[in-house]
């Protein structure tokens, strides 16, 4: 998505106003009645036009919605497309005009706290909603067959992101493949040869633009009649090409160069030396990389049990994956809690859309950071008869980390009827020795 503000003015809005008015800013606040307030959330979104990025949905919140709420309302008004199947694969992205500042926001966010969170931080016209695909199936160009909406979708995104971040650092034999393969799916009823006419090449060069499918750095680096010859040269060899073939062609293409279905985090591992990893995400599950090495797969989604992420004291923060049939968790510090909040949300969509259900791995601690665990069965394990201890015979020392209950503490048990001292673990009042 472009980077355009000039449609984030705003005005005061009456009740009334047109959802698709184009000069109201990301959120505004009118009130219906004068007894509930309305939150208005401007969710940009692409299309297949040339204007990509540049269209929008307000949506009209009420108190007690959700950013899933948010986001169905969007997907169900028919303006990103019809019939859509796959709901679980598309996510809320908060983004920071300004600067690199993002936040996915998890669905179950209300938007309240979206408000409290995040929007007070920064002025209210340099935020964007953008709504974009980020769970993606395996083999997504099969299932994506049954939901058209779906795949034309992921395809503007990929495509989109390409051309403005990738596209000029690719070859120039890519980047004429690329964009070639676009004009065929852009004229998917011109003429084979249609491109050999020079009027052709010129309503296409001047009222259209090269660098609607091209990188700039690529129109710039020739002479046109150099570029135009390779140009034709390259169509060619796809002008027979249907919509949907133009597509798939893309996808495996720009795959030589770019995983595009995966998300890389830079991170370290709580455990083993605190090594520096690439932590990788995507459809086939949870990955780690070093340096230029193979990536070794750590989880599948159907095995995570429950996720949870905490601040440190550095400004840094804690992510923590519990794998069911690990003998310990996935824990890595990443640069801050955004981050790891951000990768929370990654992998517990994935989850979300491996078991086709809307609820979430994620525990959420006392300082309510994440959304809560509503699909955990960790409760279980728990006995019915627990002996109970004073909370005043423990001396609680440093944290060690996160568990499933919040912090975990370090700690001494003093028992009151002996002279030995117990060391525990203690977690919110619950307490374990270990």
């Amino acid at each position: 998505m472009s980077g355009d503000t000039s449609t984030l003015s705003w005005r005061s809005v009456s009740p009334t106003s047109q959802s698709d008015s184009s000069d109201m800013s990301p959120t505004a606040h009118v009130t219906r009645d004068s007894v509930f307030p309305v939150k208005i959330i401007k969710v940009c979104f692409l299309s297949n036009s040339c204007n990509l990025g540049k269209n929008f949905k307000l949506v009209r919140c009420e108190e007690g919605w959700t950013v899933r709420t948010v986001m169905n309302m969007v997907l169900s008004s028919g303006c990103v497309g019809p019939d859509i199947k796959y709901s679980l694969c598309y996510g809320l992205l908060l983004k920071h005009l300004k600067s690199s500042e993002i936040h996915w926001l998890h669905p179950d966010l209300t938007v309240s706290e979206l408000t409290h969170r995040y929007e007070q931080q920064h002025l209210e016209a340099e935020w964007r909603y953008d709504l974009r695909i980020r769970y993606i199936p395996t083999d997504f160009m099969e299932k994506f067959k049954d939901d058209r909406t779906t795949m034309l979708y992921f395809y503007q995104q990929v495509r989109s992101d390409y051309m403005q971040q990738y596209a000029s650092k690719v070859s120039d034999g890519m980047a004429l493949q690329l964009g070639c393969l676009e004009i065929r799916r852009f004229y998917k009823d011109m003429n084979p040869n249609g491109l050999e006419k020079k009027s052709n090449f010129e309503l296409l060069e001047k009222d259209v633009g090269l660098d609607l499918f091209f990188p700039r750095e690529l129109i710039n680096s020739m002479k046109p009649k150099q570029l135009r010859r390779l140009i034709q040269q390259t169509f060619q060899g796809y002008s027979t090409l249907k919509q949907d073939q133009c597509m798939e062609r893309f996808f495996t293409t720009l795959a030589q160069c770019h995983s595009y279905t995966q998300e890389r985090f830079a991170c370290q591992l709580v455990h083993g030396w605190n090594l520096t990893i690439d932590l990788v995400i995507g459809p086939e599950g949870i990955s780690q990389q070093t340096d230029n090495s193979t990536p070794v797969c750590l989880a599948t989604f159907f095995q995570v049990s429950s996720i949870s992420c905490s601040a440190e004291s550095d400004g840094r923060a804690l992510l923590t994956v519990h794998i069911e049939g690990a003998k310990q968790p996935l824990s890595v510090n990443t640069t801050s809690l955004a981050v790891a909040e951000n990768m929370a949300d990654l992998i517990d969509g994935y989850c979300r859309l491996e078991g086709s259900s809307e609820s979430s791995r994620i525990i959420r601690h006392n300082r309510g950071t994440l959304p809560l665990c509503t699909s955990s069965d960790i409760y279980a394990e728990i006995p019915e008869e627990r002996h109970r201890i004073c909370r005043e015979d423990i001396v609680v020392g440093r944290i060690l980390g996160e568990g499933f209950f919040g912090e975990v503490h370090d700690g001494i048990y003093k028992s009151p009827v002996s002279s030995s001292n117990v060391q525990v673990f203690s977690s919110r009042g619950l307490c374990g020795e270990l």
